[in-house]
């Protein structure tokens, strides 16, 4: 292997911070109940996971489009969605970071490979995703981030685990992916030509489920998945 590509949101960092975080800062912005928010931004994110399942929409407008289907639901300004993601970017705390994240990505760094970030946007741009990692010291040990709203694709689509391979040319036989996501991160991963790495917090151990891919429990099981790939290289 070269490179190790890691999705973002449920990999490194919890999703569930920062939506919770936007909820209560849209929630505020409206004078509105924040369980009729959640609601709504549950619904929407379902439906924009329907969606990108399908490949379904403009992947140019991925985070537009995204911010004006929470908008039109919750019958308000799409320029209130942007202000509760920016409130909430600069108000969460470090526990967003998710355990064994920091060790994953400084166990392979210490292995020399190159290390990416790969991730897809909703509600807020890839810019305050990287603000995060950059907050929280992640990026010390990550090369290149590269997220759907300047790719301008998103996963599952090949071309998104394609650029980082363009960008530091190395072929997807080189190339492994780990994410939270079975269609987007997985498959998306394995259809590219990349190895693969699902994170399944339910597994009991970390085990093959397909020629080039892998299921583990935590993020941290990447280093035992490349462990297996140097062995049998």
């Amino acid at each position: 292997m070269k490179l190790v590509s890691f999705d973002v949101w449920n990999t490194l960092l919890d999703i569930n911070v920062m939506l919770d975080a936007m909820a209560v800062e849209l929630s505020k912005l409206m004078g509105a109940c924040i369980i009729d928010v959640v609601e709504g931004m549950m619904l929407t994110r379902e439906r924009i996971k329907r969606m990108r399942a399908k490949t379904v929409g403009n992947p140019a407008r991925a985070l537009e489009e995204s911010q004006e289907m929470l908008a039109e639901l919750l019958g308000i300004d799409v320029e209130l969605v942007k202000r509760a993601a920016a409130r909430a970017v600069l108000k969460v705390g470090d526990d967003i970071v998710l355990p064994g994240a920091r060790e994953a990505l400084k166990g392979v760094r210490r292995k020399g490979l190159k290390v990416t970030v790969t991730g897809n946007v909703m509600f807020w741009p890839g810019s305050y995703t990287r603000l995060l990692l950059e907050r929280f010291g992640l990026t010390d040990y990550i090369d290149k981030t590269f997220f759907a709203d300047e790719v301008l694709v998103y996963k599952p689509m090949p071309e998104m685990f394609e650029k980082p391979l363009r960008v530091f040319n190395v072929s997807p036989n080189e190339a492994i992916h780990i994410g939270d996501t079975y269609a987007e991160d997985f498959e998306g991963a394995l259809r590219a030509g990349l190895w693969a790495v699902w994170i399944n917090p339910e597994a009991e151990e970390i085990r093959k489920i397909h020629e080039r891919g892998f299921e583990v429990p935590n993020v941290e099981g990447i280093l035992e998945v490349l462990r297996r790939t140097e062995k049998k290289s």
